[in-house]
């Protein structure tokens, strides 16, 4: 249950950091939208450890720590790992190019690749 729980809270973490691209794209303002593209950064760390601590979790063969053997059963542990290494890997570029103008291109072409392997994770 833990398991279930905080992959969909970081699955919900991570829809809420596209939010802000989103509504640029179509000019959509508002309060909620300002909101959440002022904390763009912290959404993504959160979410990053709720999938961290979920990966753990589902991983974990320990008899109060997840399910472990149905992760492997039901074949979803490549995906998952992909999907968090490209979650890392747009966090990591997020905190190197964070200083730079104009931001690095880089770390959005990881956020499709993220998306997409999330999209084959979850469903």
């Amino acid at each position: 249950m833990m398991v279930e729980f905080l992959g969909w809270i970081g699955f919900l973490l991570f829809l809420g950091t596209l939010v802000p691209f989103f509504t640029r794209r179509i000019r959509l303002n508002g309060a909620s939208i300002k909101l959440l593209s002022q904390n763009h950064h912290a959404i993504a760390l959160a979410s990053l450890a709720a999938l961290t601590l979920h990966g753990f979790f589902a991983l974990s063969s320990g008899r109060h720590w997840g399910r472990g053997a149905g992760v492997h059963v039901n074949g979803n542990i490549l995906s998952g790992v992909l999907a968090w290494t490209a979650l890392a890997a747009v966090v990591a570029i997020a905190l190197k190019a964070s200083r730079h103008k104009p931001f690095v291109r880089t770390h959005c072409l990881v956020v499709i690749l993220l998306a997409l392997l999330v999209t084959v994770h979850v469903f």
